[in-house]
């Protein structure tokens, strides 16, 4: 009943080394049981060798853990070590909501540390789309999404700054003659600093956390849980969820489609999506906030989150477009409505329990591609 990481021979299949993490059944946060499981892992070659040198790792108890591949001699794989009082095998990181662990299902995204500095950033989701109980909205887990920044020491919810989902809407977008172009439920989600640790700020925050639960009824979370492989793109991080449902006429359930800034968890401050299909990624893509129906004091930021229109959705498939975005044109500037997938677009492209796929023409970012920049020789 515990977590194990197991790495074969790819030839023959050999056991190289299974790496026990110690902590099953007897160590069941909920008292009941239960085995535990280790979640599809992240291998991480840190020095460009071709050669792993740690993997990450989620387990249905909450923790994260780090496998430390670097020694020759796969008799000294272990878990990585990380300062414990009793010297027991300890992960990066435990995802607990109050006193309820969060159960980690999916493969966690590993990427650069903040402004250049040492360690790594590991993003993943929490909750379980497994057992009986798992497919109703009600009593369930709080669960949240996490970048937590790899120091080499073990972190915890209290040192990572809290992002918010502010705000859920549903807003009509129209073209430059005033038609109606398509409607969308879209999320709001704060934009608050992350103060990073250094040694000018020992108390810093080494990482952040969103709760998935809208701020404005913060105590229904609906059962809104990450169980999908999250996306790191372009210092985005991309991720859907599940809202499971009762009524058996819904297709098990919706989802939404989160864009945050990697670093920091915040809203980005140019929209991730052009809800209006001009090609573009201005304002005419914000979502009102305050004072709609005036337009001289009328507040819109970008939207950080839109919900499925398919049912459940998982992770979408990504066509890449040479098309730059970030706030400017993203097409041909003649503000006419196009095809979400149109030749040269980036669009995300997500299969739905309903049956039916949703298009989704996708903000590139700076597009920064190839070399960016030289030194005379």
């Amino acid at each position: 009943g515990n977590a194990v990481l197991y790495i074969l021979d790819i030839s023959s299949g050999e056991v190289l080394k299974a790496i026990d993490t110690g902590i099953g059944a007897e160590d069941d946060p909920a008292g009941t049981d239960r085995p535990n499981g280790l979640a599809t892992p992240a291998p991480i070659d840190l020095d460009r060798d071709g050669i792993v040198d740690y993997v990450y790792a989620g387990d249905l108890f909450g923790n994260m853990w780090k496998f430390d591949l670097t020694a020759k001699s796969a008799d000294d794989w272990a878990i990585a070590k990380y300062p414990a009082v009793d010297g027991s095998a300890q992960p990066l990181f435990k995802a607990v909501q109050g006193a309820e662990h969060q159960a980690i299902t999916t493969r966690p995204e590993v990427g650069v540390a903040p402004f250049g500095q040492a360690g790594v950033m590991v993003y993943f989701g929490t909750g379980q789309y497994l057992e009986v109980g798992d497919n109703t909205p009600l009593d369930q887990v709080t669960q949240s999404f996490y970048g937590v920044w790899d120091t080499g020491i073990v972190v915890t919810r209290d040192e990572l700054q809290e992002q918010q989902i502010l705000q859920e809407t549903e807003q009509d977008f129209y073209d430059v003659d005033g038609n109606k172009v398509d409607d969308f439920e879209l999320r709001v989600t704060s934009d608050t600093p992350v103060s990073w640790r250094s040694e000018l700020n020992p108390a810093g925050d080494l990482g952040w956390y969103m709760d998935l639960v809208n701020q404005e009824h913060p105590a229904n979370n609906k059962g809104e849980r990450q169980v999908s492989n999250s996306v790191l793109r372009n210092d985005r991080i991309i991720f859907t969820t599940l809202l499971p449902s009762e009524d058996p006429c819904e297709f098990g359930g919706t989802s939404w489609l989160m864009e945050l800034d990697a670093f920091s968890g915040a809203r980005l401050p140019y929209s991730p999506f052009d809800l209006n299909l001009d090609g573009a990624f201005g304002e005419e893509d914000y979502v009102c906030t305050e004072n709609c129906n005036d337009d001289d004091t009328k507040v819109s930021v970008a939207a950080s989150g839109k919900k499925s229109k398919v049912g459940i959705i998982p992770t979408p498939g990504i066509l890449s477009g040479g098309v730059g975005g970030q706030g400017g044109s993203g097409g041909d500037g003649d503000k006419k409505k196009v095809n979400p997938c149109e030749e040269g677009a980036e669009c995300k492209l997500a299969s739905g329990s309903t049956g039916a796929q949703e298009q989704t023409r996708e903000n590139p970012g700076r597009g920064d591609y190839g070399r960016q920049s030289w030194h005379e020789l």
